[in-house]
């Protein structure tokens, strides 16, 4: 999305509330859900980029409508030109507006939120409940997942949570977080990055979206495995699946954004996109494209491990080049043309591949995974044969 100069007086309509508008907006790109105005994860044309997690907390969640997660995450990219910025920009629009609201689509679900907030310089933590917050400066590696972080070793706090001696352990919901699994997947990506770092690369940044935990196999049959690169399942722990990955390279000269723009990351392809690559607001991934995927994605999970990992073995060869070409492109106009040249073979591999897992023999078993993706099939309006 284009930034722009706003008249004074105008208001901007978020998902719930109307706020007034600052008077220059910035490019930005954009992870979010098809029925909300904010978004997940996004950076915009000074380097910022922001993911989102919700996280559950003791007493009621807020259900009163307000600026939602998502919101505040559009918002301060759309306001802000430093990590920094953008934390001063969510507090703010905290203490101001408040949180809240429905932020479920098939279902009601409140929450509170988390943000991994980060430039070329700088990344911080910012964890919230209800209006307050606390934050934290991080000159390591870090993760968020579903579940507050944050101890006494916060940086800065609201005096709301100025007295605790323990934010996470005073705060957290024990039972939601715990079988969410939250703690568990974000002690997995942390294992990783300790294991890579310093210098984590593109592709290992990919690998650790599409951990499953030290497993080759999909977690098929599991009633509460919530992996890193997260499968629906059966039953009431597993009703939640990654709906989009995206990963930020801040190269010294050109920021590349690496994007699936479709569902579980180990059965997408990230292609790279350029944020001053559009003159236009423009959707990098259509509803159309997601569907198309997702049909692949769905077949897949029912073929053979031993065919899953022959089309992964074809896709990272295909990410390899990918990263290869970015990397040593020499000018603007050719990093443009390598984007466009990756997004054709990229779909050139999810057609055949589409095709292939379609017409595959399905895996015997397996009985209540194939009754729970039964009923995803029919709410989503998918044919699968399963």
């Amino acid at each position: 999305m284009k930034g722009l100069a706003n008249d004074p007086g105008t208001k901007v309509k978020c998902t719930y509330l109307e706020i007034p508008e600052v008077p220059q907006t910035f490019d930005v790109i954009l992870c979010k859900p098809v029925w909300m105005w904010g978004a997940e994860m996004g950076v915009n044309s000074h380097g910022v980029a922001i993911g989102n997690e919700a996280v559950f907390t003791r007493g009621r969640n807020p259900e009163e409508p307000a600026l939602t997660g998502m919101d505040l995450l559009r918002l301060a990219l759309q306001r802000s030109t430093s990590a920094r910025g953008a934390v001063d920009c969510i507090t703010g629009l905290l203490t101001t507006y408040g949180q809240g609201g429905n932020c479920g689509f098939s279902h009601p679900f409140y929450y509170n939120n988390s943000f991994l907030i980060a430039d070329r310089k700088e990344t911080w933590v910012l964890e919230t409940v209800g209006r307050d917050w606390a934050v934290k400066k991080f000159v390591t590696s870090t993760a968020i997942s579903n579940a507050l972080t944050l101890r006494s070793d916060w940086d800065e706090v609201s005096p709301g949570l100025r007295d605790l001696h323990d934010l996470a352990g005073q705060k957290s919901d024990p039972i939601v977080t715990r079988f969410s699994q939250a703690v568990l997947r974000r002690d997995r990506v942390m294992e990783g990055l300790i294991r890579i770092t310093p210098g984590v690369s593109i592709k290992q940044a990919f690998d650790l979206l599409r951990s499953h935990h030290g497993s080759a196999s999909l977690p098929r049959d599991s009633l509460t495995a919530n992996t890193v690169c997260m499968h629906a399942g059966f039953g009431p722990i597993r009703i939640d699946q990654t709906t989009g990955s995206f990963v930020v390279d801040f190269h010294e000269d050109q920021m590349v954004v690496w994007i699936t723009g479709t569902s579980a990351p180990c059965l997408s392809v990230f292609h790279p996109v350029l944020l001053n690559g559009f003159r236009n607001d423009t959707r990098i991934s259509t509803e159309e494209d997601w569907r198309e995927n997702e049909t692949l994605h769905r077949n897949a999970i029912f073929c053979s491990d031993d065919r899953i990992q022959i089309f992964q073995s074809e896709r990272d060869v295909l990410e390899n080049d990918f990263i290869a070409d970015m990397t040593n492109a020499s000018s603007m106009k050719g990093r443009m043309d390598i984007v466009e040249l990756c997004q054709r073979r990229r779909q050139e591999l999810l057609t055949r591949w589409g095709e292939r897992f379609s017409s595959e023999k399905k895996v015997k078993g397996h009985f209540f995974y194939r009754r729970a993706w039964r009923t995803f099939n029919k709410e989503a309006n998918f044919q699968n044969d399963l």
